[in-house]
């Protein structure tokens, strides 16, 4: 194997050798088992790559997000014991964000409540609503990050300015960005917040 940046080229010695590679960064670790062929063309019906479920979940429905240039290209939605969760992926399968959505049909009756009383209707998350963390890539530095954030009136203290990690709050939104050592976005993680 060869790495040059942020690429790696992988040469097996025989055809049909599977490789599983392990990369870290910032504290943070992925796996990914790699089968190796002969050829130009992948036989018809040859899956692309494939999504590890959650610890006692199961995939109920997978569904193309709308198309946006930093966006998701698809979600994958699984029920798992404590709730349904949403993860947002790319077209090649990594993961941008996961949220737990709460299970409205297990909503606990309060005391008092008769047939009569309405609950309020739950607001619908829009999942494809933009925020900063869609305009923050990879390789972007403070001061780009900085100054997306100052065009959109959100606030960065002096110590998180500081930090290799930041959290920037906005509303239904937290972006957490990590730096890398030389100061240019690493990770970034997009988080939907619910009232």
């Amino acid at each position: 194997m060869t790495a040059a940046d942020d690429e790696a080229t992988l040469r097996a010695s025989e055809p049909f050798a599977t490789v599983v590679l392990t990369a870290h960064a910032g504290g943070d670790s992925a796996e990914a088992s790699i089968e190796i062929r002969s050829g130009t063309a992948l036989p018809t019906g040859t899956a692309l790559w494939s999504v590890s479920h959650l610890p006692g979940c199961t995939t109920t429905k997978m569904s193309q997000a709308v198309p946006s240039a930093n966006g998701p290209d698809l979600y994958d939605e699984e029920a798992c014991p404590d709730g349904t969760y949403i993860r947002a992926m790319t077209a090649d399968g990594r993961e941008i964000w996961r949220r737990r959505l709460g299970d409205l049909a297990a909503v606990p009756s309060r005391p008092g409540l008769t047939t009569k009383e309405k609950t309020p209707a739950a607001e619908r998350l829009n999942l494809t609503a933009h925020s900063l963390c869609d305009d923050v890539s990879p390789g972007m530095t403070r001061d780009a990050v900085s100054k997306l954030a100052q065009d959109r009136n959100l606030r960065l203290d002096k110590k998180e300015r500081e930090s290799g990690s930041w959290m920037i709050e906005e509303e239904h939104f937290h972006c957490k960005i990590v730096f890398n050592e030389i100061g240019t976005v690493a990770k970034k993680t997009k988080i939907i917040v619910t009232d």
